[in-house]
C-alpha cells in the first residue's frame, strides 16, 4: 500500500461524513458538481449524508479520497482544516454570505495559523480566481501592497475581493467582464480583512496568486 493510499485512509477515518461533504463542496462548488465529476450518482452521495447514512462503495470512496487529497501529498505534508466562513463578492461592495461550523481542507504547510476560507461569488476577478473558487485568507496580513489581492469591508459591513494598486490608491478588477470598474479608496473608511494567501478552483490544484 502506497503512502498516498495510507494518507487517504487516514484522512477519511478522521473525518465525519459532513466534513467529507464540505470538502467536496469546497472543491467542486456543489454536491451535484462533485457527483458529476466523480461519476457517482448524486442520490448516493445525498443518502450518505442523510438519515439513511448509505455506505459508499469501495470504488466510490476511493473517488472521494482522490478528489479531496492531492496526489502529491505525502506523510511530510499532513492535511489540516481551517474555518470556512462563507462567501465574498467579486463585484462592487456588497453583502456577503456568512456561516459557521464548516471546515476547509488545506495541505500547504505554510498556510497561516489563523487562516480561513471564503468562496468567491462574481466575476470581477475571474482572470485570476473564477466565480465559485475558494480563497484562503490571512487575516494577520493587512498591509496593502500593490499587486496583492485582499478582502476589504466598508463601515456598513459590505465586502469585496479585489487587487490593490497605488498612486492613486484603488481596488482594481482582473476580469473578462469589462463592466467592472476600479474602486477609488480614501472617500470612506474601509477595513482590510486580510490578504489572499492562496486559492483553489473546481478543477485545478491550489496555487498562490
Amino acid at each position: 500500500m502506497s503512502s498516498c493510499d495510507n494518507r487517504r485512509r487516514a484522512v477519511h477515518k478522521g473525518m465525519t461524513p459532513e466534513q467529507l461533504r464540505d470538502a467536496l463542496k469546497a472543491k467542486f462548488g456543489s454536491v451535484r458538481a462533485a457527483a458529476i465529476a466523480l461519476g457517482i450518482d448524486e442520490n448516493h452521495l445525498t443518502k450518505h449524508w442523510g438519515k439513511a447514512r448509505r455506505q459508499l462503495s469501495v470504488k466510490e470512496m476511493d473517488a472521494v479520497r482522490s478528489a479531496i487529497i492531492d496526489e502529491s501529498i505525502d506523510e511530510a505534508r499532513p492535511v489540516r482544516s481551517i474555518p470556512w466562513l462563507g462567501s465574498v463578492p467579486a463585484s462592487d461592495f456588497r453583502a456577503a454570505e456568512e456561516f459557521g461550523g464548516r471546515r476547509f481542507l488545506v495541505s500547504d504547510p505554510e498556510t497561516p495559523a489563523g487562516a480561513y476560507a471564503l468562496t468567491v461569488r462574481g466575476d470581477s476577478m475571474d482572470l485570476i480566481v473564477p466565480d465559485g473558487a475558494s480563497i484562503v485568507i490571512d487575516p494577520d496580513d493587512t498591509a496593502l501592497w500593490p499587486g496583492k489581492r485582499y478582502v476589504i469591508m466598508t463601515a456598513d459591513g459590505d465586502k469585496t475581493f479585489k487587487e490593490f494598486q497605488a498612486d492613486p490608491a484603488r481596488l482594481i478588477p482582473c476580469s473578462s467582464n469589462s463592466a467592472h470598474r476600479e474602486i477609488a479608496l480614501g472617500s470612506e473608511p474601509i477595513k482590510i480583512l486580510g490578504r489572499v494567501f492562496s486559492y483553489t478552483t473546481r478543477d485545478a490544484p491550489r496555487r498562490k496568486p
